[in-house]
């Protein structure tokens, strides 16, 4: 063998080993960043059941007047302006000790940029949120909690050309289950004998996701099931979307960039829709009216966690990707199922025990798909990288070659 080959084997050892300790760095890296993604999946999980129950305790029609505070847009707009509460724990990282080090690292993206993207991307979740709240009382309630929560199959397909979403089997066969789970759940849970429900304000956790009482009342109309799509579609695109605008290998810290542009969310909020509340006013569409004074605690809080939810939502957007995200919403399902069971001692029928099983079983596959396997960005650009580093490490190398020459083999031109 040559010097200059012998020169070439090591250096690709060298750079086949280096690239080998940064795989394994990348790979622990992702991991983490999934775990962390869970988390707070199983956060908004928490959060949303809880919020179901605050919703459905301030919706509920007052039993002397038989009113109840359906304002749309003010619930939309109020949660949106909430939205800036995700600037205390960026500030916290970045001009307090609690950043370390990190908190000197360039940021990834402009004020400028955020502040338009963010412009851009509030009027899909704006939007969303006011045709879901207006199909409320024009669909069947059940109809309507299958057709939303089957945004993670949009989200998927979406994801696909936008994400580059990578297609599996096991991704596949895990949304199909899961969107059949959540039919089931959304069709049988309503129990056959009424004396075996729990009397706890004549409902449970579950009711707030799926009421059959409304369903008996409303089998809704065809303008409901169209703005209830309108709103599930644009939802999954606020999803992907988001992902997208925050895609960079630049960014060291995806969760705290994550933070600020969920606070700019809130900031534009009433740049963009301020001057809707004015006009709904004027026009007779809806009032510009609180709730009684004894539902205040009721309103703030609920404005509160629906914030809080979804921040924890685009934060495991930021941290994983939408599909992901938006599989583990439908775990708000057997979520609400566990809290009836332990707290008002309930137990739903077996179809929808099945449904529930099958949501579970769905969110599993493909949470062990997303550990299991890189997104095919990742391997092209590390493929790219090595070859590369290849090319890079053989020139320099041949630049650094000493040159052992005789007289007589300077005049012939060889090098030994």
């Amino acid at each position: 063998m040559s010097e200059v080959d012998g020169f070439h084997s090591i250096n690709q050892q060298s750079v086949e080993l280096t690239r080998g300790g940064e795989d394994a760095d990348s790979r622990r890296s992702k991991i983490v960043m999934r775990c962390l993604a869970l988390l707070c999946v199983g956060l908004a999980v928490v959060d949303w059941v809880l919020l179901a129950e605050v919703l459905q305790k301030l919706q509920k029609p007052d039993p002397t007047t038989g009113e109840s505070y359906n304002k749309p847009l003010i619930i939309c707009f109020s949660i949106r302006c909430c939205y800036t509460i995700a600037f205390i724990p960026y500030s916290l990282w970045r001009f307090t000790p609690i950043g370390g080090q990190g908190r000197y690292d360039t940021e990834p993206f402009s004020e400028k940029y955020l502040f338009t993207r963010g412009c851009i991307l509030n009027v899909m979740g704006f939007v969303s949120g006011y045709t879901w709240y207006m199909s409320l009382p024009l669909t069947s309630v059940s109809a309507n909690t299958a057709i939303y929560m089957c945004a993670c199959a949009a989200v998927f397909l979406i994801s696909i050309p936008v994400l580059r979403e990578k297609i599996t089997v096991i991704k596949v066969l895990s949304l199909i289950v899961c969107c059949v789970g959540i039919v089931l759940v959304s069709l049988f849970s309503e129990h056959k004998d009424p004396h075996k429900r729990p009397d706890v304000n004549g409902t449970t956790f579950t009711d707030n996701f799926v009421d059959h009482d409304s369903d008996k009342k409303n089998q809704g109309t065809a303008l409901g099931y169209i703005l209830v799509l309108i709103s599930m579609f644009l939802y999954a695109g606020y999803e992907v979307f988001y992902g997208k605008l925050l895609q960079t290998d630049q960014d060291k810290h995806p969760a705290i960039t994550s933070f600020k542009f969920v606070g700019y969310l809130g900031v534009t909020t009433p740049v963009i829709f301020g001057i809707c509340l004015p006009i709904w006013h004027l026009a007779g569409w809806e009032t510009l009216a609180l709730p009684p004074p004894h539902l205040y605690g009721m309103f703030f809080l609920s404005i509160f966690l629906d914030a809080i939810f979804n921040i924890f939502l685009l934060l495991a957007i930021a941290l994983s990707n939408p599909t992901l995200a938006s599989v583990g919403q439908s775990m708000a399902l057997p979520g609400s199922m566990v809290a009836d069971y332990i707290i008002h001692h309930f137990l739903m029928p077996f179809p929808a025990l099945i449904g529930a099983g099958c949501v579970t079983l769905g969110f599993c596959g493909f949470v062990y798909e997303e550990m299991k396997h890189q997104p095919a960005e990742h391997v092209a650009r590390d493929e790219g990288e090595d070859r590369q580093a290849l090319l890079s490490a053989s020139s320099s190398d041949e630049r650094d070659l000493p040159s052992f020459t005789t007289a007589d083999d300077s005049r012939k031109g060889v090098v030994a």
